[in-house]
């Protein structure tokens, strides 16, 4: 009798042991995800930002191919998350969002260049957002 709760004893220690590792863990993947969604926020302002600083000496067709590398980069970044810490829907939602406010701001910013920072802005919150989405 007396071994039995001395395993119960060691199995609840253990269990215990492994629920705060789980959610040691699951803190560390939370803060690497936040950081990496503002990182790639910030980047993709960055570069909306570029666009419209230097678009007048820069040909079209040199921005194409940059952001065809940083769809490459978003795409990279989707398989390599060490830590499924970003839900596959949502991170595929604010790629599908954040392509949306780039191209309206593209299209737009062609002829009124005030769209360029307010599109950064909101591509920028798209990240941002999500950020707080995974984070709450």
């Amino acid at each position: 009798m007396t071994d039995n709760i001395f395993d119960n004893t060691q199995a609840r220690a253990a269990l215990d042991a492994a629920e705060q590792a789980r959610a040691a863990g699951r803190r560390a993947a939370g803060r690497w995800a936040r950081r990496y969604l503002l990182g790639f926020g910030a980047v993709s302002a960055g570069s909306v930002l570029a666009v419209w600083a230097v678009s007048p000496w820069i040909s079209s067709a040199w921005w194409g191919l940059w952001y065809a590398l940083l769809v490459v980069l978003f795409g990279t970044w989707l398989r390599r998350q060490p830590v499924r810490a970003i839900p596959r829907r949502t991170q595929i939602l604010t790629i599908l969002a954040w392509s949306v406010v780039f191209g309206l701001t593209m299209a737009v910013g062609i002829d009124y260049p005030v769209a360029y920072p307010i599109g950064a802005a909101a591509g920028f919150s798209v990240w941002a957002a999500a950020a707080w989405w995974v984070g709450r």
